[in-house]
């Protein structure tokens, strides 16, 4: 967009004094209108310009590019000049043809899936999902026009076999030899992120559009949103707000805050409209009527929803920062906590802090696994609600952020307390081994068919599918990510396509929901047009005050039945293994030598899983407790260290801390430097 006037002043430089003839486009303008109307979409200048360069791009060249970053409006700009094409075509203009479009994601399928391939075992020919269709829309003499949709990465592998369909031949030569014509009713075109490993053969063929996120903003969005609601005095409030606060907190989070997932602006924007629908309903006090109520609640959901949407991608010192912010901008929440501690309370109209809705009945079950143990704390309750209520709105949702912080364990509570009558779960364990084929298969293994091309979760119930480590898949050599690719094309098609016999797929009545850490230690940064269509939260590490709910809540309760001077030291030994902890991640850094050296929460459960193995008749002095935790931690950390001057200063370092809380040194715990061995 920024080289378009450099472009201009060039040609005018070279061609002097000659003015381009202006083409007259007003009944294709007013179908191009009346197509973003119907859609609910705003008549912005920029919009139409991107519809009329597609439609004059698409005139000179049978292959076409919409090229820019996801939130660009790229799939808008084909749909609304598809549903143009059909409205000119319905209002009997000469020369204008209905168009039928065929999505395919190319990097859904490997090569052989999407061109064909004789089976070597047989002799037989296998079809391609791609020769498949092109064959039939190349067979059909109708004039109506049919669009091949390639909705995926381009690469020079794939996309060579459509090079002799791109230029002047267009004929796609196939393995068996044969060879299919493409004639005129027949035209590419490709959306894509960027040309980044295309090859020059590819680019040189095509005709490009290029969609600047910098002439769209969030605006339009937001706008079209804001159309779509039902109250017009909730609609005027929430515009000012989102004028009012959007643009400064957006400009903030990207100039003093950090993301451990980069997320983009207009994904975050639409996850803020995903919230503020799923919450800003009459059940939650946004009434017509009582203006005062209704100026009080929706400024409270705003702000929630700004929170948790905008503000939940950065990381925990990030969130400090924003509070301080916020609390600039706005005097609604209480003193106590950040900004991320409240949640709005409709029945009393106002901002409440989610320790309330944490209840002290809970009891410590020796029978359950120590992995299924669940102690509800602020973050478990906070992140459970946010979830579930994103799930019955039918969003996608993915969690991110580091080992240890809860991911699996907030996505397993979720599904648990869905209703099993209503709803069935499929939680599937993304590996940098998954392949699209076999991550289909697993989803299609838990449907049923309804019709040839409709399946639905079996026994007639919704499911939520749950993918943990959704960036671990291993990229391609030209970076993709095959089953994420399939992931994506079903979210913004609703199907796939069957590998056997090329026929689409639709999986009905299904949730999606994800986890994922940061990019590094095999796990992938992954493809900003499939993390777009997720309500993206992260999970940032629990405060102290947390891991000591958790831990000592569990230790208490185990240690009804031991000695006093037992039951005394419950909170004692969970600082020691707090501090223990923070010391060791503090010192003990992974280098090149001594790369495992890398400690995570899980750790710190390591301890307690051995300490709530103790029992009363074994453990029965004060002295011999703390010698099995001696030993636990000994197990958890020292066991990793590999020369004497770590170990040494470990055992320094628990000794400090026994003496701190425990007034008792490790020595006299150990005699003679001997750790203590529990089996």
């Amino acid at each position: 967009a920024n080289d378009l006037p450099l472009f201009n002043g060039i040609m005018s430089d070279i061609f002097p004094g000659v003015t381009l003839p202006v083409i007259d486009y007003s009944d294709f303008k007013t179908a191009i209108e009346d197509e973003l109307r119907s859609n609910g979409l705003q008549l912005i200048p920029i919009a139409i310009k991107k519809i009329i360069e597609l439609y004059e791009t698409k005139n000179s060249r049978h292959s076409s590019m919409i090229i820019g970053n996801t939130g660009t409006a790229k799939t808008v700009t084909w749909k609304c000049l598809q549903g143009a094409f059909v409205r000119m075509n319905a209002n009997k203009h000469p020369g204008w043809e209905a168009v039928i479009v065929h999505p395919v994601n190319p990097k859904a399928l490997n090569l052989a899936e999407l061109y064909g391939e004789y089976n070597l075992a047989t002799g037989e020919w296998l079809d391609g999902v791609l020769s498949s269709i092109m064959r039939v829309i190349c067979a059909d003499e109708d004039l109506t026009q049919k669009w091949l949709l390639f909705d995926g990465p381009v690469d020079a592998v794939w996309i060579e076999n459509m090079n002799s369909v791109m230029d002047d031949n267009k004929i796609l030569t196939l393995v068996n030899s044969e060879r299919i014509t493409m004639p005129a009713q027949v035209s590419l075109l490709f959306e894509v992120a960027d040309l980044a490993v295309a090859s020059p053969a590819t680019v040189s063929r095509c005709g490009m559009v290029y969609n600047d996120y910098n002439d769209w903003g969030w605006r339009p969005y937001v706008n079209s949103w804001l159309a779509r609601q039902k109250i017009p005095e909730y609609v005027k409030l929430v515009r000012e707000y989102f004028d009012q606060y959007l643009d400064k907190v957006l400009e903030f989070k990207r100039q003093r805050c950090k993301e451990i997932v980069k997320t983009n602006q207009l994904n975050v924007v639409m996850s803020m409209c995903k919230l503020l629908e799923a919450f800003a309903t009459k059940q939650n006090g946004i009434v017509p009527g009582n203006i005062d109520v209704l100026e009080t609640m929706s400024k409270l959901w705003f702000l929630f929803s700004l929170i948790w949407s905008v503000c939940a991608t950065v990381d925990e010192d990030s969130r400090n920062r924003v509070d301080s912010y916020i609390r600039e901008l706005d005097s609604s929440f209480p003193i106590k906590d950040t900004v991320y501690d409240y949640y709005v309370d409709p029945v009393h109209g106002t901002l409440m802090p989610w320790e309330s809705m944490l209840s002290d009945s809970w009891k410590y079950d020796e029978n359950l696994p120590f992995y299924k143990i669940i102690v509800p704390t602020v973050d478990t309750v906070r992140y459970e609600y946010l979830v579930s209520k994103l799930l019955q709105e039918e969003h996608p949702v993915m969690l991110v952020g580091n080992v240890g912080t809860g991911k699996t364990s907030t996505a397993v509570s979720v599904m648990d307390a869905c209703d099993k009558n209503k709803y069935t779960v499929l939680s599937i364990n993304i590996s940098a081994q998954t392949t699209a084929a076999g991550l289909q298969e697993s989803i299609e293994n838990r449907t049923e068919k309804r019709t040839k091309t409709f399946f639905v979760p079996i026994g007639g119930k919704r499911m939520i599918c749950f993918m943990d480590d959704f960036n671990m898949p291993a990229k391609d050599t030209y970076g993709s990510q095959p089953p994420l690719e399939l992931i994506r094309q079903w979210i913004d098609y609703k199907y796939w396509f069957n590998r056997r016999n090329q026929q689409k797929i639709y999986v009905q009545n299904t949730l999606l929901m994800a986890a994922m850490g940061p990019p590094g230690g095999g796990r992938q940064v992954i493809s900003p047009r499939t993390q777009s269509r997720f309500v993206i939260i992260n999970m940032t590490f629990p405060t102290e005050a947390t891991i000591m709910r958790i831990f000592g809540t569990m230790l208490q309760q185990k240690l009804k039945p031991f000695a006093n001077d037992i039951r005394e030291i419950a909170l004692k030994v969970t600082s020691c293994t707090i501090d223990l902890y923070n010391a060791v991640v503090a010192r003990m850094l992974p280098t090149p030598a001594k790369s495992h050296y890398l400690f995570n929460l899980r750790d710190i459960s390591k301890i307690f899983q051995g300490l709530l193995r103790g029992h009363h008749e074994a453990q029965t002095k004060r002295s011999m407790f703390l010698r099995l935790w001696v030993h636990e931690a000994f197990r958890v950390f020292s066991d990793r260290l590999i020369d004497d001057l770590d170990q040494g200063w470990f055992i320094n370092e628990v000794n400090n801390i026994l003496g701190k809380y425990m007034e008792i040194t490790y020595h006299s715990l150990c005699p003679n430097k001997i750790v203590p061995i529990f089996g």
